[in-house]
C-alpha cells in the first residue's frame, strides 16, 4: 500500500486501542459504543488480511534461503573431490562444469543456481563418475543431503513467487478493506462529537488519536481529513 494508507492503518490501530482502553467512558452513547465495535471488527479484518500473506511469504522465503545456504555450505565438499575425479577420467568438460567457486555460486540467480547445482548432482550420478566419487567416500547416502536441499530450494522458489503474486493481487482487496475501515472511522468521528458535551477529555483524547502520523513527511502528525474539530 502507499505510505499514506499505511499511516491511515496505523492511526486506525491507535484509535482502536484508545476505544478499548476507554470503553466504559463510551457507555453514555449507545450509538458511539456500537460504532466503536464496528471499527474494531473492521480493523481486525484489515490487519488479518495484511499480515496473513506477508507471514506466508516470509516463511517460504526463509525456507528457500535455508536450503540455499545448505547447498552453498555443502557443495564445496563435493566440488573439490569432483575435480580430482574429472582429472582421473580425463574429462575436460566435466572438469569445467565442476570448477566453481563459492563466489560464483552466490552470484547466480535462483533459476540459474538450480540449474547449475542440478547439473553437478546429475553428473555425480553418472555410471562412470559415481564409483570414482565412492572411492573418495562420497557415496550416494553421503550426497543425499545435497539432493534434499536442492529439492527444497526448487520447491520453495515457485511457491514464494506465487505467494508474492497473491500479495500483489490482494493489494486491491486490502485497500478496499482499508477504505471501508476508514468509512467506519469517519462515521465514528460524527458520533464522538457528542462527547464534547458528555466527556470533553475523552473527546480531546479521541481527536489526538485521529491525527495521522505522516511517516513520509518528517514524522509530523497531520489531520486525518474527517477528524473532529475541537
Amino acid at each position: 500500500m502507499e505510505q499514506y494508507k499505511e499511516d491511515q492503518l496505523v492511526t486506525a490501530g491507535r484509535v482502536v486501542d484508545f476505544l478499548a482502553e476507554n470503553a466504559d467512558a463510551l457507555a453514555p452513547s449507545e450509538i458511539a459504543t456500537d460504532q466503536a465495535a464496528k471499527v474494531a471488527a473492521m480493523y481486525g479484518k484489515v490487519s488479518g488480511a495484511r499480515g496473513g500473506t506477508a507471514k506466508r511469504t516470509r516463511k517460504l522465503t526463509e525456507a528457500a534461503q535455508a536450503a540455499r545456504n545448505t547447498l552453498l555450505e555443502l557443495l564445496p565438499g563435493l566440488l573439490g573431490p569432483f575435480g580430482r575425479v574429472a582429472g582421473r577420467l580425463g574429462d575436460d568438460d566435466l572438469l569445467a562444469s565442476v570448477t566453481l567457486t563459492g563466489k560464483q555460486l552466490r552470484k547466480l540467480r535462483p533459476l540459474a543456481f538450480i540449474g547449475v547445482v542440478g547439473s553437478v548432482l546429475g553428473s555425480a550420478a553418472r555410471a562412470d563418475v559415481a564409483p570414482e566419487l565412492a572411492k573418495q567416500g562420497l557415496t550416494a547416502p553421503v550426497l543425499k543431503p545435497l539432493g534434499t536441499a536442492l529439492e527444497a530450494f526448487r520447491t520453495a522458489q515457485p511457491a514464494t513467487r506465487k505467494t508474492i503474486d497473491e500479495r500483489v493481487l490482494s493489494g486491491a482487496a486490502l485497500e478496499d478493506l482499508l477504505g471501508h475501515l476508514m468509512d467506519e472511522v469517519r462515521a465514528l468521528d460524527e458520533d464522538m462529537k457528542a462527547f464534547k458535551l458528555i466527556n470533553r477529555p475523552i473527546y480531546d483524547g479521541y481527536v489526538q488519536m485521529r491525527k495521522i502520523l505522516n511517516s513520509g513527511g518528517g514524522g509530523k502528525a497531520k489531520d486525518a481529513g474527517a477528524t473532529p474539530v475541537a
